[in-house]
Order: C-alpha cells, then structure tokens, then sequence
C-alpha cells in the first residue's frame, strides 16, 4: 500500500485526484484543489497501451482455443474487451501525473502595436 502513496497526486500541491477522472479524462484534468492542468504521463500512456496489447493477445489466444466454429469472430470481440480493459488497469496501477505543458497555439508570438 505505501508504493501506490503518490499515484494520482497533483505534482504542485500533491492532492489525490480521483481515478474516475483519471480514466476519464486523461488529457485534460484539472487540480481540485490549485485547478492546475494536469494529463497523464508519457510512460502511464505507454505502459496503459503495451498492457492492453498484451492482454488483448493473451484473450487471442485463449479465445482460439474456446471458440471454434461459427463462433470464429470471438476470439476477436474478447480481444478488443481485454484491451480495453487491462489498458485501463494498466493506467490506474501507474497513475502518474504530469502538469499539462502550454499549448503551441496560445504561445504563438505576435507582435503587439
């Protein structure tokens, strides 16, 4: 339990935001407290993806073995839930956050008269 302390803290005043919006809205949560805007993280998106691509293979692969026959298209449909659903595991087990850098449009340099 001490290892998941700072998962889904705000990096500025290290307030825990809830999972719900963890998974909800990943590229755009706002601090409840200090109203920082916050995204995941390079390696929580990362790690979220190659743990759904890893359970989407293993539900592949046991899925060929269970459905045979007309049920050909299941392996399939399995494959695409386990992704949605380990990706999901995968983010909220590392759940770290970042403070969302400025956007490129609102910083373009215009020259003021």
């Amino acid at each position: 339990m001490a290892i998941s302390m700072w998962k889904r803290k705000c990096p500025l005043c290290f307030v825990r935001i809830p999972w719900t919006a963890t998974l909800a809205h990943s590229y755009e949560i706002s601090c409840p407290a200090c109203h920082a805007p916050l995204e995941l993280s390079r390696f929580t998106r990362i790690f979220g993806a190659l743990g759904g691509i890893a359970g989407a293979l293993v539900a592949l692969h046991l899925g060929q073995g269970v459905f045979r026959g007309w049920f050909w298209a299941m392996p399939i449909v399995t494959a695409i839930f386990a992704y949605g659903f380990f990706s999901a595991l995968f983010v909220l087990i590392t759940g770290d956050l970042v403070v969302r850098p400025k956007s490129a449009a609102a910083s373009f340099p215009h020259l003021a008269k």
